[in-house]
């Protein structure tokens, strides 16, 4: 048996401080949630960035070589136009400039549509741009309010240590040394009050005994299963 009756106030603070500390947590990870979206954010509009700058470099060499094609083509169809070509030749010529004239139309369909991904794009990177900023001034503003906030939260750590501390003056000290390793075991509550024959903490069903020895005091016994500290709060026979 444990006598846990000066135990459940020093538990009390502990979950205090406990929540407490998760409580900074929390708001630490939310601001690192944020700037981890941000910077996905702000990768995506890089890689868009990227895209457009290739597709720029794509339609500028499209436009030279349909510059250099439509030249060509202007040529061939001097030639073809000109008195004194064999059938032969100028069927040839003929094909030759069906040819570029073909891959000339490819080329200027290629060039439109990169120039409309190029306007969808460069919308985009503008509008991706400024969204990003905004976010990231907004971030600025969150993390200041959650540096504020886990300053007062810290303050009122503070204090319930020093409550704790006092309060652990009044606990003998072999009692307080195994609450201590317990908690240190279990990283949170150690003491459970229980009003049924089963551990609050794992859920194992109590055997006869151990009801039998928990009902007769008003300490506290460690549950078999998981060492939580159990204490009865139902009723006796």
């Amino acid at each position: 048996m444990i006598q846990c009756k000066t135990l459940i106030p020093l538990q009390e603070l502990d979950l205090k401080i406990d929540a407490a500390n998760a409580l900074i947590n929390e708001k630490k990870q939310k601001a690192l949630r944020m700037e981890t979206e941000i910077d996905n954010d702000a990768t995506l509009v890089e890689k868009k960035q990227a895209l457009l700058k290739k597709i720029k470099l794509r339609r500028s060499a499209a436009e030279n070589e349909f510059e250099g094609l439509s030249g060509s083509i202007k040529s061939s169809q001097h030639n073809l136009e000109s008195a004194g070509l064999a059938p032969a030749a100028y069927s040839a010529l003929d094909r030759e400039l069906n040819a570029k004239r073909s891959k000339a139309s490819e080329i200027e369909t290629k060039i439109l549509e990169d120039m409309e991904k190029i306007e969808i794009l460069t919308k985009d990177v503008e509008k991706g741009l400024k969204v990003v900023a905004g976010r990231r001034e907004h971030l600025i503003q969150v993390k200041a309010r959650i540096d504020d906030e886990i300053l007062v939260i810290k303050k009122e750590i503070e204090e319930l240590k020093t409550l704790r501390g006092q309060c652990s003056l009044g606990i003998e000290t072999d009692i307080l040394e195994k609450y201590e390793e317990l908690r240190r075991k279990r990283r949170g509550q150690v003491l459970y009050a229980s009003e049924n024959p089963a551990c609050p903490a794992c859920g194992m069903g109590f055997p006869a005994g151990f009801v039998s020895a928990i009902t007769a005091h008003d300490g506290a016994e460690s549950c078999s299963n998981c060492d939580a500290l159990i204490y009865w709060t139902g009723l006796r026979d």
